[in-house]
């Protein structure tokens, strides 16, 4: 029994040995949405962009782990009693993702899902009130102090992607991630929602 146990002890730690590190370059669009808990509230969608860096770990040969970091224009908008609001916040985005996926050097199909963590840049608030004024001003200013964005957000995301080489070890990847918040983001209990789409390319490392 104990020999069992040290051989699959050692069959663990001499598993990545097969594979390399690899560091990725992503960049691609989210599309945003803030889940408002107030029912007069029709939610909107607002875009922007995502780009960052990501590093894959080789567990064993269909097993791996994608730390990644990232800048990530997140927010949302909705109407109120005829107006519009739009909150526009930039987050450094930071996640720890586990990979599932075909192995071998060509074409590989996986799906990931992990745990992710935000730290709020800024905010900005965009509105039009009833009668038609634009404003545009930061959200934490004191008339606006009621948006409260905290600097801090954490969820879950789940997604999938493929990956082939290019050239000779240099592969392109092409994946879409959906990004759960967990966290109030406000003190009226809204949570924040994310779909990205991203291609970049990876090689390995080390």
């Amino acid at each position: 029994m104990h020999r069992f146990v040290l051989l699959s002890g050692l069959m663990l730690v001499a598993a990545p040995a097969t594979a390399q590190t690899t560091l990725g370059l992503k960049g691609g669009v989210g599309f945003a949405t803030i889940a408002i808990e107030e029912a007069a509230v029709e939610e909107k969608y607002v875009s922007g962009i995502v780009a960052g860096v990501e590093i894959g770990v080789p567990v064993s040969g269909v097993f791996s782990l994608r730390l990644g970091g990232s800048y990530a224009q997140k927010g949302g908008g909705g109407s109120v009693g005829g107006g519009t609001v739009t909150l526009n916040i930039d987050y450094f985005h930071f996640s720890a993702l586990a990979r599932v996926a075909t192995s071998g050097d060509g074409l590989s199909v996986g799906l990931a899902a992990g745990p992710w963590a935000a730290y709020r840049r800024s905010c900005e608030l965009e509105g039009v009130t009833l009668e038609g004024t634009s404003i545009v001003t930061p959200c934490y200013d004191p008339p606006l102090s009621d948006f409260d964005i905290k600097t801090l957000d954490f969820g879950l995301a789940f997604g999938g992607g493929v990956e082939f080489p290019v050239s000779g070890r240099l592969r392109l990847g092409l994946d879409a991630l959906y990004s759960l918040g967990l966290a109030s983001v406000d003190d009226d209990d809204s949570k924040t929602r994310h779909l990205t789409v991203q291609t970049g390319l990876s090689f390995p490392v080390g």
